[in-house]
């Protein structure tokens, strides 16, 4: 037989053999963690770890995670989670999910005595967390409360997110006057997001603003968004550009230009 037909089949032959020797090993690996014995376990699980097998990786996660045969990590573990994961391998993405839940759950209980006696960072980040779910139910009645608790401290992202929370009507009848109002709040300290969010009310007709057409209002804001790095907000300003005539084009980059000195500090 020709030479170069046998290495071929050679080949073939490693490479179907070797995904089953890698289940194998992983096999091997969970009967020795569940027997104790951890040192197999690591053995068995080396090179298919090495040949970024997904549930090799995760299994591996779990002995750091948990200390078996090896220094508890959670770092290490975190680690291992996230290659598994990006695999799409469905337990290192719950895996994944529960280390942030706990993390978040901690937080929650360290910052919810401070949030209680006043500290207006503490509010708004427990608001977040309600809002979104981090180491607590959703609730989106107690994410207003402390927004509000927030807000009432001048915390600018607080503002934002009052805005937000009007904007989608989270906790809240939606009311996109307030949202305006408290976007824009937050927009003349140099918020961001709040530009970006402000700017989305206008190019929509949302906004109570009469003072420009609402395509020069929204261009003012997502130009300054954009150019404090809102990727999307650079977006939806070159959209807007081709529907502003001349005229309106040099309004909107004039007022952009008012926006820029007067609320944009530092502005890069």
């Amino acid at each position: 037989m020709n030479r170069s037909i046998l290495l071929a089949a050679a080949g073939l032959l490693f490479s179907l053999h070797t995904p089953i020797t890698l289940a194998a090993s992983v096999d091997e690996a969970q009967r020795a963690i569940a027997a104790g014995n951890y040192a197999k376990a690591l053995s068995e699980l080396e090179q298919p770890v090495k040949n970024q097998d997904p549930a090799a990786l995760y299994l591996l996660g779990q002995m750091y995670e948990n200390g078996w045969g090896v220094a508890q990590s959670t770092e290490e573990a975190r680690r291992y989670y996230e290659r598994g994961a990006q695999q799409g391998h469905l337990e290192s993405l719950n895996s994944l999910r529960a280390l942030k839940n706990q993390e978040y759950k901690a937080e929650f209980d360290r910052l919810l005595p401070l949030a209680r006696s006043g500290d207006g960072e503490a509010q708004n980040r427990i608001g977040e967390m309600y809002e979104f779910g981090q180491g607590v139910p959703r609730d989106y009645t107690k994410a207003l409360h402390w927004y509000h608790e927030a807000a009432e401290q001048n915390i600018v992202a607080a503002w934002h997110n009052l805005g937000r929370c009007y904007n989608f009507g989270s906790g809240v009848e939606q009311d996109y006057a307030q949202a305006e109002q408290w976007y824009r709040k937050a927009a003349e300290r140099g918020h961001r997001d709040a530009m970006f969010f402000l700017g989305t009310l206008y190019s929509n007709n949302h906004g109570q603003d009469d003072t420009a057409d609402s395509d020069i209002l929204a261009y003012a804001w997502m130009h300054n968004a954009a150019a404090l790095g809102n990727s999307t907000a650079r977006a939806i300003e070159v959209r807007l550009l081709m529907k502003l005539d001349e005229t309106q084009l040099q309004q909107a980059k004039a007022l952009a230009e008012q926006y820029k000195a007067r609320y944009v500090t530092p502005f890069e």
